[in-house]
């Protein structure tokens, strides 16, 4: 058994994911794919296949408990982390965005290749995105851009609903994939939650791999 498959099956099972042999042969397949396709256009943050099954797709997949039914939207999707790797388990769509030309390459190649019906691609920054899709709830993982990079944690949250509800409908709930800072939105003053009209939760993702800390930040209009 090729080892790759092998990590990704035990995290599958560390997830409580019951799988058949076809969703876990067709999860395999994109991860090959993808990094294939890194190997010349450098879309995902390592070369390491079982740290990307234990870091990026364990904490992707585990966003899926906590998801509304329903369409999802990726903003900055990149090789599709984590919009196409939910895409496998949700039986609405997932719409992937990204303004990168070969982030959006890569997509179309393997929605193509995997013949993956419930998944969208749109290239667009996500300042100009529209979207006529019912969305039921959008997610941000690898997203930034030069006005996002130079922002305080808050000022990032207050940016992103802001851009997001002018864009969409306020009343989506919007999912952050990230690290300890998820924490400063339990100190959130209430002027700041009135003025975005939002309740802000967190949730640690348990891990049996690394002793670094990853935390959903789940924003919902309020």
């Amino acid at each position: 058994m090729p080892g790759s498959l092998s990590n990704l099956e035990n995290a599958l099972e560390s997830l409580s994911l019951d799988c058949e042999p076809s969703k876990i042969d067709l999860l395999h397949e994109y991860i090959e794919l993808l990094f294939q396709w890194h190997e010349k256009n450098n879309i995902v943050s390592t070369r390491d296949k079982k740290y990307f099954i234990q870091r990026d797709m364990f904490d992707s997949l585990s966003i899926l408990k906590h998801l509304p039914d329903g369409n999802l939207l990726d903003i900055g999707t990149g090789g599709g982390i984590p919009g196409m790797l939910l895409s496998f388990f949700i039986s609405n769509n997932a719409i992937l965005l990204d303004r990168r030309q070969n982030a959006i390459r890569f997509l179309e190649y393997a929605k193509l290749k995997l013949d993956l019906n419930n998944v969208r691609i749109i290239k667009s920054d996500f300042k100009e995105m529209n979207i006529n899709d019912q969305i039921s709830s959008v997610l941000i993982k690898n997203f930034s851009n030069k006005i996002v990079s130079k922002l305080n944690f808050d000022e990032k949250i207050e940016h992103l609903i802001n851009t997001i509800r002018s864009r969409l409908n306020k009343n989506i709930p919007i999912f952050i994939l990230t690290g300890s800072t998820a924490l400063e939105a339990n100190y959130f003053s209430d002027e700041m939650k009135k003025r975005l009209k939002s309740s802000f939760s967190t949730f640690k993702i348990e891990t049996p791999y690394f002793e670094t800390n990853r935390y959903l930040l789940e924003i919902n209009h309020a």
